[in-house]
C-alpha cells in the first residue's frame, strides 16, 4: 500500500473516520491496529520482525532504567546495539559482504563459494530499526525515561505516515505526543491538508514524470558527461529524487498533523545552498541528525584536531552512504560526500585565518557569487548521484576527469536530447520553485483565503492534468 494509491486513500478514510470519534487509549489502539495492517500489506511475514525489534528494545530501556550498575548498563545498552544492527546485517548486508570477501579470495586465486541468503529486505527496516535504536541509547544516556506502557512505545515505532521511509523521529520529539491526549487544531489540519498536496505534487507530478527521462537515460548505454544530453538525465535525477522523497516527507508530516502530529522537517531547499556542509543540513535532515548524534559526535566530533575530525566525517559519510543500500556504489557516494565535507572544512579554516575586511551584506556581486556557488555545488551534487542511482561502479572510473569532463560537455550541443529538455526544464523549475519557498509551505493556515484558494486550486489542477496515477513506490522504500 502506498499513500499514492487509491487503496491508501480508502484506508486513511476509514482511519480518519473512527480516529475523530474516539478518545486517545482508543485512538492509539486504532493507529497501532492501523499501522500494523498498513505494514502488513507490504508482506505479512515481516510483521513479527516488526514486533520482535519494538518489544525488544521497550523491554531493554526498561532494563537500562532499572539498573545502576554502568556495567550492567552497558551490557544491556550493547545486547540492544547488537541485536539491532544484526537483525539489519542479515538481512541487508549479509549477501553484500559474503560475495565481495568471495570476490576477494578469488582474486588471489582461492576458490570460495561462501553460501549466500538471498533473503527479501522488509521494507523500511532501515528507519524503524534506527528509530528503535535511537530510543534505547538516549534512555541509557538519561536523556529520556522508558516509557511504561507498551501501546504507546508500539505506536512510536509504528506509527504509520514515518514507519516505511522516514523521517526519523527522535523519541524524545514524538513519544510525548503519543502518551498525552492530542488536541486537533483547525489550523493543523489546513495545514496538513496543504502538506499532502504539495507531496503528492511532488510525487506524481515532478518525480513519476521524469521517471521514464531518468530510466531512458540510465539504460541508453551513453557514457556519462559525453554531451550535455548527459547532464540533462541528471538534472532529471536530482529533481526526481527530491521530488519522491521530499514529497514522501510532506505527505506523512501532512497526515500526521491530520491526526494531531507534528513531525519533523526533512527537508528544507537543499538544492539552493552553496556548499555541502549546509546541504546536510537541508538534506534528509532526519538522518543528518541521527548520525550526528548517534555516531559523529560519540567518535570525536570535531573535538580533537583536524586529523581525527577528517577520520570521523569520513566514517559518518561513508556508513551513512552504505545506510542507503548494500553496494560499492553507495559506499562510495558516501566517500565522495566525505570529501567534499572535510575540502570545505579545509577551506573555511583558511578562510578564518585570512582578513578579508569586512564583506559586503548585499549587492549585485554578492548575489552573483552566492549563484555562482549554489550552481556549483547543485553540480557536484549531481556527480554524487550518478553513483546514487547506476547502483554499481563503472569500471572505467578511473578515467573519469569529472572537471574537464563537466566543463567540455557543456558546450557539446546533444545529440540525443529528443523531448529531454523542456520537461526537465520545466519540471526542475517547479522544484526550484518549492525550494524557494519551502518556508511558506509550512504555514499555509496563515495566508489569505484568496492565496489559499488560488494556491489549492492550482495544485489541484497540475496533479489532475499531469499526475501519473500508476500507484509508483517511492525510491526510498528500498532503504
Amino acid at each position: 500500500m502506498v499513500f499514492n494509491s487509491i487503496a491508501f486513500l480508502v484506508f486513511l478514510a476509514i482511519v480518519l473516520t473512527f480516529y475523530y470519534r474516539l478518545r486517545h487509549r482508543a485512538q492509539n489502539v486504532l493507529l497501532v491496529v492501523a499501522s500494523y495492517v498498513f505494514y502488513g500489506w507490504w508482506d505479512w511475514r515481516f510483521l513479527g520482525l516488526l514486533l520482535f525489534t519494538t518489544f525488544f528494545d521497550y523491554w531493554c530501556a526498561l532494563r537500562l532504567e532499572a539498573t545502576s550498575d554502568p556495567s550492567r548498563k552497558k551490557g544491556f545498552l550493547a545486547f540492544s546495539m547488537a541485536l539491532n544492527l544484526g537483525v539489519i546485517g542479515v538481512f541487508k548486508y549479509f549477501d553484500f559482504f559474503a560475495e565481495g570477501l568471495a570476490d576477494i579470495l578469488n582474486t588471489f586465486g582461492m576458490r570460495a563459494d561462501l553460501p549466500t541468503l538471498h533473503v527479501i529486505l522488509p521494507l523500511g527496516i532501515s528507519f524503524y530499526t534506527f528509530l528503535s535504536m535511537s530510543y534505547t541509547i538516549d534512555v541509557y544516556r538519561r536523556e529520556l525515561k522508558a516509557v511504561r506502557n507498551p501501546l504507546d512505545f508500539m505506536l512510536y515505532v509504528s506509527f504509520f505516515p514515518h514507519l516505511v521511509a522516514g523521517p526519523i523521529v527522535r523519541a524524545k520529539d514524538l513519544l510525548p505526543q503519543c502518551v498525552r491526549p492530542r488536541v486537533i487544531r483547525r489550523e493543523q489540519v489546513i495545514d496538513g491538508i496543504w502538506l499532502c498536496l504539495v507531496g503528492y505534487l511532488k510525487k506524481i507530478v515532478i518525480a513519476d514524470r521524469l521517471a521514464p527521462f531518468v530510466d531512458a537515460g540510465f539504460s541508453s548505454g551513453q557514457p556519462p558527461f559525453s554531451d550535455a544530453a548527459s547532464w540533462l538525465v541528471l538534472y532529471a535525477f536530482a529533481f526526481q529524487i527530491y521530488g519522491d522523497f521530499s514529497g514522501y516527507s510532506d505527505i506523512a508530516r501532512g497526515l500526521a498533523k491530520l491526526m494531531g502530529f507534528e513531525l519533523v522537517h526533512n527537508f528544507k531547499a537543499p538544492y539552493l545552498v552553496s556548499n555541502p556542509a549546509a546541504f546536510w543540513r537541508h538534506w534528509h535532515i532526519s538522518l543528518s541528525v541521527w548520525l550526528r548524534d548517534y555516531l559523529y559526535i560519540p567518535l570525536g566530533g570535531n573535538r580533537h584536531g583536524a586529523f581525527r575530525t577528517t577520520r570521523n566525517l569520513m566514517i559518518t559519510m561513508v556508513l551513512g552512504g552504505l545506510w542507503h543500500g548494500a553496494g560499492i556504489a553507495f559506499l562510495a557516494w558516501g566517500f565522495y560526500h566525505g570529501i567534499l565535507l572535510v575540502l570545505h572544512r579545509g577551506w573555511d579554516s583558511v578562510k578564518r585565518k585570512v582578513p578579508t575586511g569586512t564583506p559586503a551584506a548585499s549587492g549585485p556581486g554578492v548575489f552573483f557569487l552566492k549563484a555562482m556557488g549554489v550552481a556549483l555545488f547543485f553540480h557536484l551534487t549531481c556527480i554524487g548521484w550518478l553513483l546514487f542511482r547506476s547502483g554499481t561502479v563503472p569500471a572505467e572510473i578511473g578515467q573519469w576527469n569529472v572537471i574537464s569532463g563537466y566543463l567540455a560537455t557543456l558546450w557539446i550541443p546533444p545529440a540525443q536530447a529528443g523531448g529531454f529538455a523542456w520537461p526537465i526544464l520545466l519540471l526542475g523549475s517547479l522544484v526550484l520553485v518549492l525550494q524557494w519557498k519551502h518556508a511558506a509551505m509550512d504555514c499555509f493556515s496563515t495566508w489569505t483565503g484568496g492565496r489559499q484558494a488560488t494556491a489549492v486550486a492550482a495544485v489541484l489542477v497540475l496533479i489532475s492534468t499531469l499526475g501519473v496515477f500508476d500507484g509508483s513506490s517511492f525510491i526510498y522504500f528500498q532503504f
